[in-house]
């Protein structure tokens, strides 16, 4: 399933009432903007440092699902992911426009069901299809349990996932105890230094802001 880190984040932390559970929700906002974090700087869009947020290249077309988070890092550039982070989340106009775009991005991209709630205040809300929760879980899991490494994207959406409390909704115990065996040897593996670099240094972000 060609899918994107915040694209699968977003599927994955919909309920059988759609996606107003993250609209709904500080902590899942905020793990949105970390599935978002991952996104770009997996891609080399961004740099996260200790002590900033620098942009290395325009954002690419085919991450524009990604514009008004893009534009919020651009206009704080050089100042901290956690600055960057509480921009998005303090302020719900622009959580909320992130939020569509990414959810418009499935509409367009795979069995998802766009509607509008509310009656003085509209949000809109995404139902992914059962079948495309359910394929990507059966894809993560059997990179879990069959290949010989994880790949970088899965590595972000299982990061996601975990800190925001989703793990244990997918996978079984013996599946989860698998994953940390992965995670463990990683750990060691040079490959994956910027990759668990990053996923520290969000991880300790999202906490703070919440905190």
């Amino acid at each position: 399933m060609e899918l994107n880190i915040p694209q699968k984040y977003f599927i994955l932390s919909c309920n059988e009432k759609g996606s107003v559970r993250i609209f709904k929700n500080t902590r899942r906002r905020a793990f949105l903007a970390e599935a978002s974090f991952f996104d770009l700087a997996l891609n080399d869009v961004i740099d996260l440092t200790d002590n900033s947020v620098i942009i290395n290249k325009l954002l690419p077309k085919d991450k524009a699902y990604l514009n008004e988070f893009f534009q919020i890092i651009n206009k704080n550039q050089g100042k901290s992911v956690t600055h960057v982070l509480r921009a998005m989340a303090t302020k719900e106009r622009i959580t909320q426009q992130i939020y569509n775009e990414i959810g418009d991005s499935l509409v367009d991209k795979v069995d998802v069901t766009k509607a509008v709630t509310g009656v003085f205040r509209k949000t809109n809300n995404y139902i992914p299809n059962y079948q495309v929760k359910k394929d990507l879980v059966k894809e993560m899991r059997n990179e879990i349990l069959n290949e010989e490494k994880i790949s970088a994207d899965t590595f972000a959406v299982l990061s996601t996932l975990y800190g925001n409390h989703d793990l244990k909704t997918f996978f079984t115990p013996f599946e989860q105890k698998q994953l940390k065996t992965k995670i463990k040897e990683a750990s060691i593996d040079p490959t994956y230094d910027k990759l668990i670099s990053l996923s520290k240094r969000l991880n300790r972000v999202v906490l703070t802001v919440l905190g």
